[in-house]
């Protein structure tokens, strides 16, 4: 069971506080929300929403594989450093993904916001991954000749096929969860 009944939250996201209700049975909550009413439908602003977060969610990735080498190369106080660089873009990314709630999910352009939606977006995603990007990038590096490459790229979409079956088995759990 991955959760029995839901209430109000508040929850600190990059400063501010975000707010989510359901109440117990209520199953229209978790139905999916018209994304296109949002006044940043179209806008300039919400491309450079989804470019920012691309880019936090990136610098964090980043600043977490400096740490890694920093450490290794006996710098402690620079991987400290680094990770909590690396927080402060999470923390701003997910600011970023607050703004875009209502208008989806940046990556996969599905609803997104509480947990059935944000399953169900990550499934479309890990889908995408495993079947579509990996194994056409492998494909890709291959006839490049990067075979090393491309065999990461086909180890990565094996993964991603486990995070996928993992997903779809909480989405089943959670289907139950809220009958």
């Amino acid at each position: 069971m991955l959760r029995q009944a839901f209430s109000r939250v508040v929850v600190p996201i990059a400063g501010r506080a975000i707010r989510a209700q359901a109440a117990p049975g209520a199953t229209s909550f978790f139905k999916a929300r018209s994304m296109s009413s949002n006044p940043l439908e179209g806008s300039k602003t919400l491309q450079n929403l989804k470019d920012a977060f691309a880019g936090e969610a990136m610098a964090h990735q980043r600043y977490l594989y400096y740490a890694q080498r920093a450490d290794v190369e006996g710098f402690p106080d620079l991987a400290v450093l680094f990770r909590a660089l690396a927080e402060g873009e999470s923390q701003q990314a997910m600011g970023h993904l607050e703004f875009l709630q209502d208008m989806g999910d940046p990556v996969t352009n599905q609803p997104m916001g509480n947990s059935y939606e944000n399953v169900k977006s990550a499934i479309v995603g890990e889908t995408h991954d495993s079947t579509d990007m990996y194994p056409q990038m492998a494909k890709e590096a291959a006839a490049e000749g990067f075979e090393d490459v491309a065999e990461w790229f086909e180890t990565l979409a094996v993964a991603e096929k486990t995070h996928l079956k993992k997903l779809q088995k909480a989405h089943t759990q959670l289907e139950e969860d809220l009958q």
